[in-house]
């Protein structure tokens, strides 16, 4: 209700411009005074009390109440009262009723209070029996919001101009009392939004034109290490890393001139201790009523943690998890670009192919982490026998590799090479004993010995067959004649061309577990070897061979009907049915018959499609990643289950995996060894679970072999485990007893 328009006497300038329609010279006097009065406090309770006792008084009236009406029940309740002999304001909720709804819009002359509940309560207090009274309805749209009721000792109805104050001043109580109503409703809002902005657990700033903060909540002072005083004098460019101050500029620029609502960037802030802060921004333009950009509102998340994980995740791609070498990745980038400078600037380079010796006796005997130990030592001998600009990389077991950059000759690279053969044969204290180790080094030069990168590392790793041929512990530098020598290699090779046939391969099998059921849920087939002459030959041996031949085809192939074939007999022997998995090689992946070799596999065998898992790692299918799409998508459609093997260690990410129909992940062994120890791979994990929940993958941990690892990752909700803890890799008929055998443990 507009008490302005409504009553022409009420002037809220000050000034008293003369009596309303209706209304005496005294009355209107009386609301002048009202409003004077009201607009003098904001103090809602306080200013109705005094504005009720002023008309009391003038009236001569013992006293007067002013009510609310809840919107939900209709209910009637006291706000403020006044009464004669009262000294302060005495609210109280105690008194309620129901809203009379027979109340119009003007004031009503009740002739007897006692037939009136409102009337009663209203009295209770008054010490006035109860005669006549008023009650004045106050509406707000046509909805009743508030009630006024006087107690009058009068018998009979008040003249006109009384009533006629009454319905002015009910107008002019009821919008003081809205009025109030509104901002106590924008002061709370106000309080809740600083209360979300002092206790939201992410930075928030307010940022004007130049880039100083205007605002800043307790947050983003403690991510920056400044009190509340102390940021509040800066800008952004004084919290920026130098190398990121100027980054939002061009951004911050598009959003002034309206060309963007907002935007978001990933930059370095610093910390007041100097320390570097990677945080996730997003900004936005807070606008006026007109449009009007009036600052800049700037979200500020904490993200470090997780660029911490990605640098280490890229680190890993490119480096040894264990010793932090180089891995082969990148030292066939180094070497390359090292090739490339040596044919421009005339210059020579070489290649030493490092193999240690007696490595796999100690590894074995002492265990896998003795035989970490041990690598990692070496690799630190390898580092302090080479100059700063030279690379030492390890390419996976037991075999370093050294790129001496600029090197004058034969005579250099030899002095390197006994350094390097001292070094190695020192003694290694480990678990208590004292361990030695030996070294075989090829070395090739570029260009002398080799024209291109590819052929460096061929002849450089022949060499270093040559050096184990004449006794090991020494280096060899290739040369024709070391082609000849390589005869053990080229028989290896032989051998392996005729061991499909002889029957020489078998496969076992080792068991995948359910964390969360204890069953045995897959099982991985895993190629064996036992040559007539060499006897049992590793895989690490055979493998690289039979991928440079191409015998990895025929041979995958065997593989893959035989597992098959395997899986479908113990389904058929009435065990529980398990899912088979199978590595894949990259020619196997890129071989035009993979996809008819699986369809006869699966036929052949009459194992159902869903029981066959095919693993390959994250090079393999990045290394074409649309090819692998299509392909992979044609394996998908048979109904055949994908795994991405040794996942961390390859270069993928989670927006190339999310484009890959895969279905498993496992998390490479490296990651899984130093669990229980080391921080960076608990994250790594963590992470790596985390991903693949995120896209709904299983997740299973490879080289699960101690306790302590088992209870990390099972806590981490990771889906199935593989490794020594559970069962070493068995022949088929000691897998069958085992599945035949087992009885799941749920976790509890």
């Amino acid at each position: 209700m507009d008490v302005q328009s409504r009553v022409g006497i009420i002037d809220l300038t000050g000034s008293y411009p003369g009596p309303a329609a209706g209304v005496g010279e005294e009355q209107a006097h009386l609301l002048y005074s009202l409003a004077t009065m009201l607009l003098g406090t904001d103090d809602v309770p306080v200013g109705l009390n005094a504005a009720l006792g002023a008309i009391c008084e003038a009236r001569g009236w013992p006293a007067a109440r002013f009510w609310t009406i809840d919107g939900h029940n209709g209910a009637l309740r006291e706000f403020t009262s006044w009464r004669r002999g009262t000294a302060a304001h005495q609210p109280t909720l105690s008194h309620q009723a129901t809203a009379p709804q027979w109340l119009g819009t003007e004031p009503v002359w009740v002739g007897d209070l006692s037939a009136h509940e409102l009337a009663v309560l209203a009295h209770r207090d008054t010490g006035v029996v109860p005669g006549t009274g008023a009650l004045i309805p106050i509406r707000s749209r046509g909805n009743l919001v508030a009630v006024v009721d006087f107690s009058t000792p009068e018998g009979t109805a008040p003249e006109a101009d009384v009533m006629a104050l009454l319905r002015f001043a009910a107008g002019l109580l009821g919008r003081y009392y809205l009025r109030g109503l509104r901002f106590e409703q924008v002061r709370d809002s106000e309080r809740r939004a600083t209360s979300t902005l002092e206790l939201a657990a992410i930075g928030i700033a307010h940022v004007d034109d130049a880039g100083r903060f205007l605002y800043v909540n307790p947050q983003l002072c403690k991510m920056l290490g400044y009190t509340e005083s102390e940021l509040l004098a800066l800008a952004i460019v004084d919290v920026s890393h130098p190398d990121d101050a100027r980054m939002t500029d061009g951004a911050r620029d598009e959003l002034r001139n309206g060309d963007v609502e907002s935007f978001k960037m990933e930059k370095r802030y610093l910390r007041k201790d100097g320390s570097t802060l990677w945080v996730n921004l997003t900004v936005a333009a807070k606008r006026d009523q007109y449009g009007c950009r009036v600052y800049d509102v700037s979200i500020v998340e904490d993200i470090s943690a997780r660029k911490t994980a990605e640098e280490r995740v890229q680190y890993l791609a490119t480096h040894d998890g264990l010793t932090g070498l180089p891995n082969r990745t990148m030292f066939t980038q180094l070497l390359s670009l090292s090739v490339e400078g040596a044919k421009r600037h005339g210059r020579q380079c070489a290649v030493l192919f490092i193999d240690l010796d007696r490595f796999k006796i100690i590894n074995d005997s002492l265990g896998h982490e003795a035989g970490d130990v041990l690598l990692r030592e070496v690799s630190g001998r390898l580092r302090g026998c080479v100059r700063a600009n030279d690379v030492v990389a390890r390419l996976g077991g037991d075999e370093f590799v050294v790129l001496l950059q600029d090197v004058a000759g034969q005579p250099q690279a030899s002095a390197i090479a006994r350094s390097i053969l001292s070094a190695a044969m020192r003694p290694v204290l480990i678990l208590g004993q004292e361990c030695r180790v030996t070294a075989s080094i090829g070395i090739c030069l570029h260009p002398a010995e080799g024209q291109n990168d590819d052929a460096v590392m061929k002849n450089a790793d022949m060499a270093m067959y040559m050096a184990k041929e004449e006794g090991k512990n020494n280096f060899q530098f290739y040369s024709p004649a070391v082609q000849a020598g390589a005869a053990s290699r080229l028989a290896l090779e032989a051998g392996l061309r005729r061991a499909l046939e002889r029957q020489e391969f078998s496969l076992h099998y080792q068991a995948r577990v359910n964390f969360l059921t204890g069953g045995i849920t897959g099982v991985e087939a895993l190629l064996r070897w036992q040559h007539p002459e060499f006897g049992s030959v590793s895989p690490m041996q055979f493998i690289p061979v039979a991928e440079e031949t191409g015998m990895i085809i025929p041979i995958g192939r065997w593989v893959l009907r035989t597992a098959c074939a395997q899986n479908a007999e113990w389904l058929r022997q009435g065990l529980p049915a398990v899912r088979v998995s199978v590595n894949l090689s990259m020619l196997q992946l890129n071989d035009k018959d993979l996809i008819g070799d699986l369809q006869a596999a699966l036929r052949d065998s009459g194992l159902p499609p869903g029981l066959l898992e095919l693993e390959m790692t994250e090079s393999m299918i990045m290394h074409n990643a649309e090819k692998a799409i299509r392909v992979l998508g044609e394996i998908k459609a048979l109904g055949v289950r994908l795994a991405i093997d040794d996942f961390g260690t390859g270069y993928s990410s989670l927006a190339h995996l999310k484009r890959f129909p895969v279905d498993t992940l496992k998390v490479d062994r490296s990651f899984i060894r130093e669990v229980p120890r080391n921080p960076e791979d608990r994250a790594i994990t963590e992470a790596i679970i985390a991903m693949g929940k995120t896209l709904s993958l299983t997740i299973v941990a490879e080289g699960v072999e101690t306790p302590e690892q088992q209870a990390f990752l099972s806590q981490r909700a990771c889906d199935e485990m593989q490794g020594y803890y559970f069962s070493t890799p068995v022949m088929a008929e000691d897998f069958a007893t085992l599945l035949r055998g087992h009885t799941p443990a749920p976790r509890s």
